[in-house]
């Protein structure tokens, strides 16, 4: 019983520390700079947990067409991976589409 009620107990620290893992803002759209992205990155990714990683909070596209779980997820691969990107929109990617399959090339699907 009593190796229950520590596993019990290890399950709600991680959860309550998985809960207070926080995004961030980042500039966003089309205009945002990769500098000033950066910045904000290097200012804020202490804030990144581990769980952060995880826990998917919500999600983002980035300007390389990929969508990530997070702006600590964002950051990560700026800071860590030296990609060159910044977050277009919140939300997941939406890959634009060619009604002609003979026009479909990577980065967009067949309608």
């Amino acid at each position: 019983m009593k190796e229950v009620f520590s596993n019990a107990t290890l399950v709600l620290a991680i959860s309550v520390w998985a809960a207070l893992a926080v995004d961030f803002p980042l500039p966003t759209g089309t205009g945002a700079r990769l500098q000033e992205t950066k910045a904000e990155c290097t200012g804020n990714i202490n804030k990144c947990w581990i769980f952060s990683y995880i826990k998917p909070s919500e999600p983002i596209c980035g300007s390389d067409q990929v969508t990530y779980s997070g702006e600590c997820h964002l950051c990560s691969q700026i800071l860590y991976k030296g990609l060159n990107i910044t977050k277009l929109y919140d939300g997941p990617c939406v890959i634009p589409c060619r009604k002609t399959p003979e026009l479909t090339v990577k980065n967009y699907r067949t309608c």
